[in-house]
């Protein structure tokens, strides 16, 4: 077959500015195949090879959604009732994705083979506003338990650009929450502690790519009822020197994926379908270091950390140069105004 319709997937990943390496011997996903003899066994691969995709792919996007520290660069809570951050970053994940020009699909259908991959950095943004709630009680030379409240704004509009439609069928804007424990405050010879969990979330979204066929046909690759979400525990610590803070921390991710997935398969004049649902639980160990620099009307930090262990995923496919016990790096860098 010429172009097939899991080439659809590298589209979307693109247009998500969208793992940890994945095994093999994983048994084939049951899909539900409609279509004449001749086609239905490219749309069952089809649909196979999608899975094992998005098996691949999507723990990668939800650690550049998750990144590192709650509010980057400050392990810091801001200091009671009447205090706000605004804070906007870009991670990215250094990241490996299957070579979809490569993929070649299978006449009598879900057969093993190997999708070739390459080194890409996967990148997703991220906006917070931290609201001071409590500002702790003092001890000694610093105050503890003081709490902070988190939200995250996700925005995902409309795409429809070179055969890719992005529809979100609901509301376009997705408020995630969450919230910082101050252990300590930074003060004389005291580092800031804190703990934080913070859960973020991307509006649900349908989504289909179409591009021509060898034969003069339409395939297709439809994503329906698409939602990602992560959950992110920390333990940070910072310190202030002068007009630059350090610190870094470490915690546990959980990643959440949930999807349709269709496949549809033009060949010689016949047209196949296949479909299956896509459901992935995915936790991740986190490690990281900030830095920012402290100006008098914002703070520019940044941030490197890795993750691993966790989840081991497996797929049906092979993926080359997988390795499943390979940290994954990331890096972030962001503003954040505080008032």
């Amino acid at each position: 077959m010429s172009k097939n319709a899991i080439r659809s997937a590298a589209v979307l990943v693109a247009a998500l500015v969208a793992a940890p390496a994945v095994a093999t011997a994983q048994s084939p996903v049951t899909c539900t195949v409609t279509g004449p003899q001749g086609v239905r066994g490219y749309a069952a691969d089809a649909c196979q090879k999608a899975t094992d995709l998005f098996t691949f792919v999507m723990p990668q996007f939800a650690q550049a959604l998750s990144g590192g520290g709650a509010i980057i660069g400050s392990a810091n809570t801001l200091g009671g009732l009447g205090k706000f951050s605004f804070n906007v970053r870009v991670n990215a994940v250094d990241g490996v994705i299957p070579d979809i020009d490569d993929i070649r699909l299978n006449a009598a259908g879900a057969r093993q083979s190997t999708l070739t991959t390459r080194k890409s950095p996967v990148p997703a943004p991220a906006v917070d506003v931290g609201v001071g709630v409590f500002n702790g009680f003092p001890v000694g030379r610093t105050r503890m338990l003081s709490v902070d409240g988190i939200v995250n704004v996700a925005y995902l509009p409309d795409v429809d650009v070179e055969g890719l439609k992005v529809v979100v069928p609901g509301e376009r804007l997705k408020l995630g929450y969450g919230g910082r424990v101050g252990i300590t405050r930074d003060g004389p010879k005291i580092p800031a502690i804190s703990a934080s969990y913070i859960r973020r979330e991307l509006p649900t979204a349908d989504i289909t790519a179409e591009f021509e066929g060898g034969s003069g046909g339409t395939d297709q690759l439809s994503l329906t009822a698409f939602t990602v979400s992560t959950e992110a525990l920390r333990l940070s610590i910072s310190k202030k020197l002068a007009f630059l803070e350090i610190g870094g921390g470490v915690g546990r991710d959980t990643y959440e994926t949930r999807l349709n997935i269709g496949a549809i398969v033009s060949e010689a004049g016949l047209t196949g379908s296949a479909a299956t649902s896509f459901t992935q639980n995915v936790t991740r160990d986190i490690a990281y270091v900030s830095a920012a620099l402290n100006l008098p009307l914002f703070k520019l930090s940044a941030e490197v950390g890795q993750a691993q262990g966790g989840t081991t995923l497996t797929t049906f496919n092979t993926i080359a140069d997988a390795d499943n016990d390979k940290p994954r790096r990331f890096a972030s860098a962001g503003i954040r105004i505080s008032f």
